[in-house]
């Protein structure tokens, strides 16, 4: 039986790309979803063996919002597509535990080796329990994740706002659900404790 691969990219001359080099690597290949909602509706009523996540969407939702859906919801290995390789992009996506990154503009070869670790990776460690039981029950957005991390590097509100190019406001509102959620009292030094003491639940 072919593998079953669904594709969510919302460019969808690049997606009929990928779905066609696919095909042609023998794999099948459902309907390319082109945002998250459209992916989230095919989750819920295809099986698939695997998820191809271009990261940027052209939404609000992104393609780390699918794999924590997919993480919470499924068995099933999700790797990332995207035509951005850098640091910042990296740090965005670790945390939610992809089994693999693409770059475009991709080959044939390229995506046949990502697929196959992927497939064979998740295959032998899908059934492990999860080592990060803090982070799963606190329920951390990705967002959060990495500004929790930042934190625990000791970087202040405003160069953590410069680092992930978003506002100081911004900076501040993740700060504050994340303290709610770990019920925290409000301010930086008892968020800086904390994550400094439980780093290794989130890295």
């Amino acid at each position: 039986m072919k593998t079953k691969v669904l594709v969510v990219e919302n460019e969808i001359l690049i997606a009929d790309d990928l779905c066609a080099t696919l095909e042609e690597l023998n794999y099948q290949v459902l309907e390319p979803a082109l945002n998250y909602y459209s992916a989230i509706e095919v989750l819920q009523t295809e099986s698939v063996d695997i998820v191809i996540l271009d990261i940027q969407l052209g939404g609000k939702k992104t393609g780390m919002d699918v794999a924590e859906y997919i993480r919470k919801h499924l068995n099933v290995p999700f790797i990332y597509l995207s035509s951005h390789s850098d640091q910042k992009t990296l740090e965005l996506v670790k945390d939610t535990m992809p089994y693999g990154y693409l770059v475009k503009p991709f080959n044939a070869p390229d995506v046949q080796t990502t697929l196959a670790i992927a497939l064979s990776n998740h295959s032998r460690y899908a059934n492990k329990p999860a080592s990060h039981e803090k982070e799963e029950k606190v329920d951390l957005t990705p967002m959060e994740k990495v500004v929790l991390r930042l934190v625990a590097d000791n970087k202040t509100t405003k160069e953590i706002a410069e680092w992930l190019s978003i506002s100081l406001s911004t900076v501040k509102n993740h700060r504050h659900n994340i303290c709610v959620k770990l019920d925290l009292p409000q301010g930086t030094h008892s968020l800086l404790k904390w994550a400094i003491e439980n780093k290794h639940t989130f890295y």
